[in-house]
């Protein structure tokens, strides 16, 4: 077994955790200019990276193309399975989506109270009178004792003390 020691184990300093943070919640526009502002060298990396991104776009088009119309095609191992993850993980987010689209088309099985326009069902006769200008509709009786009931307090031993 192998123990924990203070050595072994690092704690997560605020600033990574803060570093974490701006890179998943930032825009791409908003984090770029946040880049250039606290890590000018970081930047400018990125931005090599972007410039070689147009440099190599049409040999990039070409290799991709040439992978989609012949999967079996070779190029190194390390190409190969890097395209072989890059389709599987665009196939995973297209099921995702398609998924999706399905779900919300079926949303109104998933509604937790239905159609709230339902009409209420009433188990008691609605009469109607129009005795006046006004509509007056009288319900049969809401509760379940009679109104002239008068409930009457039970009398106990110390009461009659």
């Amino acid at each position: 077994m192998m123990e924990n020691t203070d050595e072994s184990v690092k704690p997560m300093t605020n600033e990574f955790v803060d570093k974490v943070t701006l890179e998943l919640l930032m825009n791409k526009n908003h984090y770029s200019r946040y880049l250039s502002q606290t890590d000018p060298k970081k930047h400018q990396e990125h931005l090599n990276y972007l410039e070689k991104i147009r440099k190599y776009r049409s040999k990039i088009m070409n290799v991709t193309t040439d992978f989609l119309n012949n999967p079996e095609h070779q190029i190194t191992t390390e190409v190969n399975d890097a395209f072989d993850h890059y389709v599987r993980t665009l196939i995973h987010h297209y099921e995702c989506k398609e998924m999706e689209n399905h779900e919300e088309s079926n949303h109104d099985e998933d509604t937790l109270f239905g159609n709230m326009e339902e009409p209420l069902i009433d188990d008691n006769p609605t009469m109607k009178s129009y005795w006046g200008k006004n509509k007056v509709v009288k319900k049969g009786n809401q509760m379940g004792f009679p109104m002239n009931y008068i409930p009457r307090v039970k009398e106990t031993e110390q009461d009659n003390i």
